[in-house]
């Protein structure tokens, strides 16, 4: 599951945002990976170090870090998601080739890109090998949507032997179709609109719109890809747009809020409850990881500051995990 939009403010700052739907509880914080942080690739036995300082979502797991998102220190920002029977995977590391597992891909790129351009230039020599992410125990089957400070919104979808860019301009990923599927579902919903229907007349009877919103009749409602795609899409299209990075923010998580999934209302094949675990957002130009979790509404936030660049290991930062209310009286 999860849905990713990308977003911009009058005032040109970019952000990327995104819910994290997943049915085993990932438990991640907000945590800051430094410049020149090692670490190992599985595929190979290949150490790689990270010229970049980066801030997301994740966890260490075992000796490893575990990352589904986050913005680097030049304003590159990144976003995994689930795509489930598309992604073909090599099963073998490959000669010539950055061997890579696909949960490490954006530990990476955060850590060695500055830009699309950068990642569209070094993606040739990725290869990600089949491999199972750690605790999950499953080769996770990925694609991702990236971002940088030029308004550009690109993704990658792993589908053939090669990676490549794609360009979205939509600025919306949910999951499985890929994503030329879900452009082309856009045209059963030109119908769709936030004006209010005129009335109608039958024979000599006038039709009176029920109250407002008739426009939104034939929004998709359900928790399926497509329709948070379209739910999504619409809701990011037609909100007004936010003056700056705090309105942006509040905006994107009016958009989520309409895709984002309570507990109970999406049951798995193994009942367990796929739900939205948290809600992340980039800023691309201030560097700054915005976060909340499933039961707490307060969003926190983490920039990438010159004090937090000078750190030489990674910082996990613990947002309150229950419901912060504020007393009035």
């Amino acid at each position: 599951m999860c849905t990713s939009i990308f977003t911009e403010t009058k005032d040109g700052k970019h952000l990327l945002s995104r819910t994290m739907d997943f049915s085993f509880p990932l438990d991640p914080s907000p945590i800051y990976m430094p410049r020149n942080y090692t670490w190992t690739a599985e595929a190979e036995d290949v150490t790689h170090k990270n010229s970049y300082g980066f801030v997301g979502a994740g966890r260490l797991l075992g000796s490893a870090y575990f990352v589904a998102d986050g913005v680097n220190e030049t304003g590159l920002s990144i976003a995994e998601l689930y795509l489930p029977g598309e992604v073909h995977y090599p099963t073998e590391a490959k000669e010539n080739k950055m061997n890579l597992a696909p949960h490490e891909l954006i530990l990476w790129i955060l850590g060695n890109c500055a830009s699309i351009k950068e990642v569209e230039e070094q993606l040739k020599e990725i290869n990600l090998v089949a491999l199972k992410a750690p605790m999950l125990n499953i080769v996770t089957p990925l694609h991702w949507i990236i971002t940088d400070e030029s308004g550009r919104c690109v993704i990658i979808e792993p589908t053939e032997a090669e990676l490549h860019i794609k360009e979205n301009p939509v600025g919306v990923m949910t999951n499985t179709p890929c994503f030329e599927w879900h452009v082309e579902n856009l045209r059963n919903y030109l119908h769709v609109q936030p004006k209010q229907f005129a009335p109608a007349t039958f024979g000599t009877y006038t039709a009176l719109p029920f109250s407002q919103g008739t426009g939104t009749l034939g929004l998709p409602g359900g928790y399926t890809p497509p329709e948070r795609f379209v739910r999504a899409a619409f809701f990011k299209e037609h909100i007004a747009q936010a003056e700056d990075e705090t309105s942006g923010v509040t905006n994107a998580y009016h958009i989520l809020a309409t895709v984002r999934i309570p507990k109970g209302i999406v049951v798995t094949a193994e009942d367990t409850e796929d739900y939205s675990q948290y809600v992340g957002t980039m800023c691309n130009e201030t560097r700054t990881y915005y976060f909340n979790s499933y039961d707490n509404s307060q969003i926190s936030k983490v920039t990438i500051t010159d004090d937090l660049l000078q750190v030489d290991k990674p910082v996990t930062f613990l947002a309150d995990k229950k419901e912060t209310i504020k007393s009035l009286n």
